[in-house]
């Protein structure tokens, strides 16, 4: 008998149906507002967290190391692990696929 509510419980427990993220992975992307139509949605990217901020809104060190916009980074925990950036046409050239595989690899 214990071991079929066990079992019933196991079955009809909820599981989390939403994404699972590791707040250890963060992947930032920076972009300038007057380059925000070359933005790239990294929304679904999964196990990690997105952050996304504003070039103009950076302290003066940050905005000093960035040559070109957009940039992603790829954290984990306060080490950078991976970036892309932007060539002169400040458009990223980087897929989604590319950027999952870092994290899923972390």
């Amino acid at each position: 008998m214990r071991a079929l509510i066990v079992l019933a419980f196991l079955l009809f427990t909820p599981t989390s149906l939403g994404k699972v993220e590791n707040s250890d992975i963060t992947v930032l992307h920076i972009n300038a507002f007057w380059n925000k139509h070359h933005d790239i949605n990294l929304n679904s990217l999964r196990g990690c967290r997105v952050q996304y901020g504003l070039l103009e809104r950076q302290s003066n060190e940050l905005k000093n190391q960035i040559k070109y916009v957009p940039i992603v980074v790829v954290y984990k925990g306060n080490k950078a692990v991976r970036q892309w950036s932007a060539d002169l046409s400040f458009r990223l050239n980087v897929d989604l696929e590319e950027i999952q595989q870092v994290i899923d690899k972390l």
